[in-house]
């Protein structure tokens, strides 16, 4: 199992990624990866 805080180390990076884009296609992309790490991290999806 993905440790919540390497998950959350891993989004930030997703999170970045996601604001450098205007992409809405790769937004929701980055967003969907975001919450499968969450989901694999047991963590609550937002």
């Amino acid at each position: 199992m993905l440790s919540p805080e390497d998950a959350e180390k891993i989004i930030r990076f997703l999170s970045a990624a996601y604001f450098c884009t205007e992409s809405e296609e790769a937004r929701r992309e980055f967003n969907r990866l975001a919450n499968e790490l969450r989901k694999a991290s047991g963590q609550p999806e937002e």
